[in-house]
């Protein structure tokens, strides 16, 4: 799939990539404007935010259980088998959630209008933007200076591969909109409010960030992936909606693997 890495083939990535970071640029200014008079209100209203959630333990407790019933049945039976590995992860933990949800009254926090979760996600995507691929060079830098050279995800090598059309579909649907609902109930959800009653807003912060990061485990995207976890959190505190950073992770995955489809194109290997 695609051809030889010429600079007229790597043109329209050079295109995208400068557009988006000029947006993100742009998204920066304009967020800091907005959180200017409530920088240092976040751990407070993460405080208030975990004292009303409406997940407990059990809710947790559950969700583990049914967890690990499915990765022992995953062992038992073909345990090597990708696809198999994510219906056993994310298929039982959205059902399982779906389930606890059902019990609870708005488990997701406020409704916003689409548009204004379409807004809020949008703009703060962008925001995080420049800051992550920043991240991403210098922890890539630092990687390979140590000697350590790190491999693509696993799930990324496999999208690439995809031949099928209706298997690379089924691929983006699963990123796009199981994946991001899943891990931010998870983790903004139901993480993040029990870990800071418990160990204050700080703690609830970074652990889940690291928490996020050691789940896709990809060692080349860790530091990445903590900051857009972080990002995700604070969009979450400041929205009061968890429709915000869930828009903001099918965002981020859509587009992600929008680029690694067109650098595929153009004859390079991500």
């Amino acid at each position: 799939m695609g051809g030889s890495a010429t600079p007229a083939n790597l043109a329209p990535v050079g295109a995208v990539l400068a557009v988006l970071l000029v947006a993100g640029v742009g998204a920066m200014w304009r967020l800091s404007w907005l959180v200017v008079p409530t920088r240092n209100a976040w751990p407070t209203r993460l405080r208030r935010m975990a004292a009303q959630s409406p997940w407990t333990h059990r809710d947790l407790a559950w969700l583990l259980l049914l967890l690990a019933a499915a990765q022992i049945l995953r062992h038992l039976w073909r345990p090597d088998a990708l696809a198999w590995h994510l219906a056993s992860f994310h298929g039982v933990l959205l059902g399982g959630l779906l389930w606890r949800m059902s019990r609870q009254r708005a488990p997701l926090g406020a409704r916003l209008p689409w548009r204004a979760v379409l807004g809020h996600a949008l703009v703060r995507w962008l925001a995080i933007l420049p800051i992550l691929w920043f991240a991403g060079f210098v922890w890539q830098l630092t990687l390979r200076a140590s000697g350590y050279v790190p491999d693509i995800q696993q799930a990324i090598r496999l999208f690439i591969e995809i031949q099928s059309p209706w298997l690379r579909v089924g691929f983006l649907l699963f990123a796009v909109g199981i994946a991001p609902i899943v891990e931010e109930v998870l983790f903004r959800g139901i993480l993040l409010p029990l870990v800071s009653r418990h160990l204050g807003p700080w703690a609830g912060l970074i652990l889940t960030a690291l928490g996020f990061a050691v789940l896709h485990g990809d060692p080349g995207a860790f530091i990445a992936l903590a900051i857009f976890a972080v990002a995700l959190t604070l969009a979450y505190i400041r929205t009061g909606s968890l429709r915000v950073p869930i828009a903001m992770h099918m965002i981020f995955n859509a587009v992600n693997l929008g680029l690694i489809l067109l650098l595929n194109t153009c004859g390079v290997s991500p």
